[in-house]
């Protein structure tokens, strides 16, 4: 799940480095869309900020999992054969302490909502109702109060007791939902000043992009499967 996840964000990454320079290219018709093109540098800003909360997050865990020594290097990694293996991969306390007890999760939960408004807010504001189901940063605030263990929040239902190997593909997930809504805002400002030249679309890959972070043992696994150009 997780490969598969990086190699959307990935994608993700490439289209959203080409798209501002057609924007601006665009906007130079008229004076009245470089409002367009100034929102470009803001929204990009934002992703690149919030990505590397999401990874420093990640990083810090890797330690917290490992031997705590306030840094994260090659002392918290084993080779397992010829392959680089989390030593922490299977420690659940680092996860748990992190992120459910010192508030982390929380935090974070509140920092993804701020992200989806900030990026909203650089939609017209006579559409941004109509946007909001398009930026694609979603957190179930639900599944938790239905658990059949009791949890105490979102974060002990994401993240309690759960190994760092598992948690790995909720980041990468949250990653790309912050990409993608990067990508939805680029491509909504480039509709705005219209294209001055034809894209040819002549890379293609197949995207997995899962329904949810997480499966518990009996459900369904869901996922969009599609060709991303």
């Amino acid at each position: 799940v997780d490969g598969g996840l990086k190699r959307s964000s990935a994608s993700l990454s490439e289209a959203n480095s080409s798209l501002p320079g057609v924007i601006r290219k665009s906007a130079k018709k008229k004076a009245s869309l470089q409002i367009y093109a100034d929102r470009i540098d803001p929204v990009q800003q934002l992703s690149t900020d919030a990505t590397k909360y999401i990874e420093d997050i990640w990083t810090t865990l890797i330690d917290r999992s490992s031997n705590n020594d306030g840094v994260t290097d090659d002392l918290d990694y084993v080779m397992v054969g010829d392959k680089r293996v989390l030593r922490g991969k299977k420690n659940y306390d680092g996860t748990t302490k992190y992120m459910v007890d010192e508030g982390k999760g929380e935090e974070l939960l509140g920092k993804m909502k701020e992200w989806k408004q900030s990026f909203l807010s650089h939609i017209d504001t006579n559409e941004r109702a109509a946007y909001e189901a398009k930026i694609p940063i979603e957190i179930d605030e639900v599944a938790w109060t239905k658990s059949v263990s009791p949890k105490a929040n979102w974060s002990d239902f994401t993240f309690g007791h759960m190994p760092l190997g598992a948690t790995q593909p909720i980041f990468s997930k949250f990653i790309n939902d912050i990409k993608s809504s990067e990508a939805t805002v680029l491509n909504y400002l480039a509709g705005k000043v219209g294209l001055t030249e034809d894209v040819v679309m002549d890379k293609f890959r197949v995207v997995s992009a899962p329904k949810k972070s997480y499966i518990i043992k009996g459900d369904k696994y869901e996922a969009d499967i599609f060709l991303s150009a």
